[in-house]
């Protein structure tokens, strides 16, 4: 029974991690196409919920309003969610293209946007959040690829960046970033791509969907419902925005315990998820997202069962396994001198992202879902 536990669990991280995106790869380059693409004028929104953003919204509002697109076409509504400090004012900076929708309780980033969505009256819509900014031609490039009837969403690429000695310069990407990002590049190219970028994605105004309050993705729950609906979602890797990198590991640990959480909360929500018959993008979703919330559990097992069987293979297997967590956790606590050897980051980051998912379950039934978008 332990060694039957041992192979089947490797088996399935392995296929998590690898497998899955090997395969993804090889269907993109065999049969993976690229939607027509256009230069398009269409009238736009540019949805920005925020929660006690004051000290920025200003400009965040201004750097959409500098788009290279259109300025007569080019409207932008924020959504001041229960906000104490003034962030419907400073949002309303004098422009006519700028609309302030302000509640006066905190309701969550889901109500905020369903409210939104459901009084604009643009062809196409982008969404964004307060903290990070688009470059300039982000909003063109974005909506470049709805030229193709069959794209119901688009999502850009999220750069993250940090300041050294005054100057912002990109954050070099991690392993596991740089191989998420080819894999979801690949699946946009077979049309199973089933998330998008929260920070910036654009999506055709009639196809969205209104979630329920307290939804943690809304990232996850809109392009579902573009794939509910038939049509495709494609990533715009040259549409960008940008985000400083996170101050702490504590801080990117949270946004991916958020991420884990709201996946099982979308099961709950979304029950025709599990359905093969009803989520045309079943493989995809169970092969990205669904395995990867069992992964931790796959390797507890694997190391628990190797430590149990008594045969030279599975003691100098659980021995490899042990060094590789000790190292994990050295890469974790010391990341400075953990960056010096080749790998060890990589092993860190592994360690943190099936470290939350642990606690995703637990995390979705009793985090308040208002808060953990608001941190964000």
């Amino acid at each position: 029974m332990s060694t039957w536990l041992f192979w089947s669990s490797l088996v399935l991280v392995a296929y998590t991690y690898a497998g899955y995106a090997l395969l993804v790869r090889s269907l993109a380059r065999r049969r993976g196409t690229t939607p027509t693409l256009g230069d398009m004028d269409a009238p736009v929104t540019v949805v920005i919920a925020a929660c006690n953003e004051a000290g920025r919204i200003a400009a965040r509002v201004r750097n959409v309003l500098a788009q290279d697109y259109p300025p007569q076409r080019l409207s932008v509504l924020v959504v001041s969610d229960g906000s104490s400090d003034g962030t419907a004012a400073a949002a309303a900076i004098g422009d006519a293209r700028v609309r302030v929708l302000a509640f006066d309780e905190n309701r969550g980033k889901a109500a905020a946007l369903s409210a939104a969505l459901a009084t604009v009256q643009t062809e196409f819509v982008v969404f964004g959040d307060a903290r990070q900014s688009f470059a300039p031609d982000a909003v063109r490039r974005l909506l470049m690829p709805f030229a193709d009837p069959g794209v119901g969403a688009v999502t850009g690429e999220l750069e993250i960046v940090e300041t050294d000695g005054g100057h912002r310069r990109a954050a070099h990407p991690g392993l596991y970033w740089r191989m998420e990002k080819a894999l979801r590049q690949d699946e946009a190219r077979i049309g199973w791509l089933h998330g998008v970028s929260g920070a910036v994605y654009a999506l055709r105004t009639a196809l969205f969907q209104p979630m329920p309050a307290g939804t943690i993705l809304d990232d996850m729950w809109i392009p579902l419902h573009v794939a509910f609906a038939g049509k495709r979602v494609w990533m715009a890797r040259d549409a960008q925005a940008f985000d400083d990198a996170s101050a702490t590991k504590a801080e990117e640990y949270r946004r991916k315990l958020r991420t884990l959480a709201g996946n099982w909360q979308l099961v709950a929500r979304l029950p025709r998820l599990l359905s093969p018959r009803a989520n045309p993008l079943f493989f995809a979703w169970v092969s990205h997202k669904l395995l990867r919330l069992f992964a931790p559990w796959a390797l507890l097992a694997a190391w628990i069962s190797s430590a149990l069987i008594d045969a030279p293979f599975y003691r100098f297997a659980f021995g490899v396994q042990t060094v590789a967590y000790l190292a994990a956790a050295f890469a974790l606590l010391a990341p400075r001198l953990a960056a010096r050897i080749p790998l060890l980051p990589a092993a860190g980051s592994f360690v943190m992202l099936n470290s939350a998912a642990l606690l995703a379950l637990p995390a979705s039934l009793v985090l308040d879902s208002r808060r953990l978008w608001r941190r964000h």
